[in-house]
């Protein structure tokens, strides 16, 4: 009985199946998690894109529409003209926001001749262009992105990323859900003009 037992084949293509099915769906849902991460990226970048425009009409627009606040200034988390850049970049990234990939949304304003420049404290301000010289606003958009996609979200989001320092590794099932943070910037010429209203 032992010996036929031994020499009993069946449920061995089962157990071949799951060898060679195993290692493949977790590359699909690596592969399925990357892609969210780099539609999060391209959406970052768009947002990026808006808030610069958006400040570069903002900033230098009517005080009287904004609580009088001071012309050709902006200062990140403070005021009627910053919550107007944030309500659009958070407008270009709400899809995301609303199914809860996005939990996290950061605005802030480097120096515009500084691609990922450091960020000073207090109101930044800014010189309309004229005949003689060119001004741009640089608007940086920071978003934290939910790796959600099961087992792929520990490969991709963790592991394969934290030799570089991007993320700290941890433990899977002590954080079934870790997070990435993209960061994107976006410029616009500024010209410091001011709109005409009804």
């Amino acid at each position: 009985m032992r010996n036929r037992l031994c020499r009993d084949a069946n449920g061995a293509v089962f157990v071949e199946f799951l060898i060679a099915f195993l290692p493949v769906f977790t590359f699909f849902l690596c592969l399925v998690q990357l892609g969210l991460l780099f539609a999060v990226r391209l959406v970052t970048e768009h947002a990026a894109t808006n808030g610069a425009r958006a400040a570069a009409v903002v900033i230098g627009d009517d005080p009287a529409r904004y609580g009088n606040e001071p012309q050709n200034k902006i200062e990140a988390g403070k005021g009627k003209r910053y919550d107007a850049v944030y309500r659009a970049v958070m407008l270009s990234v709400a899809p995301f926001i609303l199914d809860g990939t996005i939990h996290g949304l950061t605005v802030e304003f480097p120096p515009p001749d500084q691609p990922e420049g450091k960020v000073g404290s207090g109101a930044v301000t800014y010189t309309p262009m004229n005949h003689t010289s060119i001004s741009k606003v640089r608007v940086r958009v920071t978003v934290d992105a939910n790796c959600k996609i099961g087992l792929g979200s520990w490969i991709a989001c963790e592991y394969s990323f934290a030799r570089f320092g991007i993320h700290p590794p941890h433990i899977p099932f002590l954080n079934p859900y870790p997070t990435r943070s993209i960061v994107a910037e976006g410029m616009f010429p500024y010209q410091g003009a001011s709109y005409a209203y009804p």
